[in-house]
């Protein structure tokens, strides 16, 4: 249904365009049956234009998203607290919608059976033609539908036969259909002003066409524009079917009036095509098949704990996944000596998904993708054990992104590891390294079967600092405490001021708790969580 709504939304686009050009191009023009045939066709092609699809290219994007330690007490409330409740505002907008259309078809269905019940319980006649006459006695303006025509009792003994040849007009002219078709148009069209307007201007049409026949059989046209006048007054009982009183009195008096149109007028029908096809670019969609794109998931996988201080490791260490279960992760020096993993990445680093056509045997976008065992944690620790900053790279500052593409088998092993853009030999081959010795995954299935999956996972290897004393400090000393946090400093509670005078290079681990698993460690004081750090002795 919701496939259904978004179609809804895309008819009503196209609807409210084509109202736009048949408005000021079309509806002054006198060709009544081209112009009922143009409404007709345009409101098929509103219909249709939404499947149309082209496709189109999209640039890759690669994104590289960083939150600090001091942001994960706060990410770690989010993950812990409960989930949203109540509907979104699209589910709102969406209940909204299917309401109308439900309370819409149901006063269709109530009009068609009072109308039913209408022709069939009424005195009638039949005239030659077959035509069904239901002559009633309440004083309502007359009306057909199909091959009924329903008169009061009064105009039918009037002996004013251009009633009769009005409505037999659109009788042979099968405007109910029109009324029909449009009527269960406007069932889920009911939102759309555009779907209205357009009814009215086909219901206009259908009263020049039948006003154009009295005309034709040598009725006066002064004494029938005066007849017109005094049934505007009768009651409409049915919005369904074809009036003769229909509200546009003065417009139906002028078009009797005004000279034809040029016949050349009707080329006009032609500038459909550019609305049409501007439809169809904006409905366009990415074609999958010729696409090798990079689709970031931001997806804010949390964390449960920041790691351990170890020599040689990464200082800044980012790790997510998404839906689709490609992971991202990024390494950062605080120097060439020392690098301490203080800070996690609390988003996607840079998740990419190829979806290019291949020749069936590696997949890169596949029903259930594969997962790396353990899950995410398990694929964080991986990382944050692994990656070492080469001596080589920090020495000389080199630093920057190296995007490794890589074949998860369907026996779950990585294969195939290769980076797709370089910043250096030496970090080049450290992504190659860590990714290449990763244990075997889960692997990916499509439609049932293990299947191999293509995947990308970019590395960022940035320096913060240099060799200089300044790249000493760690990046806890400039972490924004907050007092609600609880902080605990070699099993002894400080405050944040206390723990910010602790030297950089004299910590050996942070650990981070929040939580119910705060409060179970370290009681309600530590509701806000909790920041437990060790010094080196």
């Amino acid at each position: 249904m919701g496939m259904f709504f978004i179609y809804s939304i895309k008819v009503a686009i196209c609807l409210a365009a084509f109202y736009l050009f048949y408005k000021l191009l079309l509806s002054r023009d006198t060709f009544h049956a081209f112009n009922r045939a143009t409404l007709l066709l345009l409101m098929l092609l509103s219909l249709v234009l939404p499947f149309v699809n082209i496709s189109v290219d999209e640039p890759t994007v690669a994104y590289d998203g960083m939150v600090q330690i001091e942001q994960l007490l706060a990410m770690g409330v989010v993950d812990d607290g409960p989930a949203p409740s109540g509907p979104t505002l699209i589910q709102v907008l969406f209940a909204i919608y299917i309401i109308g259309v439900a309370l819409f078809l149901v006063g269709e269905i109530c009009s068609l059976v009072r109308l039913h019940r209408l022709i069939s319980g009424k005195y009638s006649v039949t005239t030659a033609d077959g035509i069904k006459i239901v002559v009633i006695d309440d004083d309502v303006a007359p009306f057909s539908w199909f091959n009924n025509i329903v008169i009061s009792r009064s105009d039918y003994e009037s002996g004013r036969s251009e009633i009769l040849i009005h409505e037999k007009a659109h009788i042979a002219r099968r405007h109910s259909l029109d009324i029909m078709l449009c009527n269960m148009l406007l069932i889920f069209q009911w939102f759309n002003p555009a779907a209205w307007l357009l009814r009215r201007e086909l219901q206009n049409i259908h009263e020049y066409e039948a006003d154009e026949a009295v005309i034709q059989s040598g009725a006066d046209a002064s004494e029938y524009q005066l007849l017109l006048i005094r049934k505007a007054v009768g009651e409409r009982l049915f919005s369904m079917a074809n009036n003769l009183n229909h509200n546009s009195l003065k417009k139906r008096i002028t078009m009797m009036l005004i000279k034809k149109s040029n016949p050349w007028n009707r080329a006009k029908i032609l500038l459909t095509v550019p609305v049409a096809a501007v439809a169809v670019v904006a409905f366009a969609t990415p074609k999958a098949e010729s696409l090798s794109k990079e689709i970031e998931h931001d997806s804010n996988a949390l964390v449960n704990s920041v790691v351990r201080s170890m020599p040689g490791t990464a200082e800044h260490l980012a790790m997510s996944t998404g839906e689709a279960g490609a992971a991202g992760m990024s390494a950062e020096a605080a120097a060439p000596e020392t690098a301490a993993a203080d800070s996690l990445r609390g988003r996607v680093a840079g998740v990419t998904v190829g979806a290019s056509k291949d020749d069936g045997r590696v997949f890169d976008v596949v029903e259930d993708q594969p997962r790396y065992p353990g899950g995410t944690n398990a694929l964080m620790a991986y990382l944050r054990d692994n990656i070492k900053y080469p001596a080589e790279a920090a020495k000389a500052g080199i630093q920057g992104m190296v995007i490794v593409q890589f074949v998860i088998g369907k026996d779950g092993t990585v294969r195939d590891v290769k980076p797709i853009r370089n910043v250096s030999p030496e970090l080049d081959a450290e992504a190659v390294r860590v990714v290449a010795a990763m244990p075997k995954w889960v692997p990916g299935y499509q439609r049932g079967e293990a299947v191999n999956v293509r995947y990308t996972l970019p590395v960022n290897f940035r320096m913060d600092g240099g060799p200089d004393s300044e790249s000493q400090k760690a990046a806890g000393s400039n972490i924004a405490f907050s007092d609600d946090v609880y902080y605990v400093v070699d099993g002894v509670h400080v405050s944040a001021a206390e723990l910010k005078k602790i030297s950089a290079d004299k910590i050996n681990s942070i650990e981070v708790f929040k939580g119910e698993s705060a409060v179970e460690k370290f009681g309600e004081q530590a509701k806000n969580g909790a920041i437990v750090v060790s010094t080196k002795k």
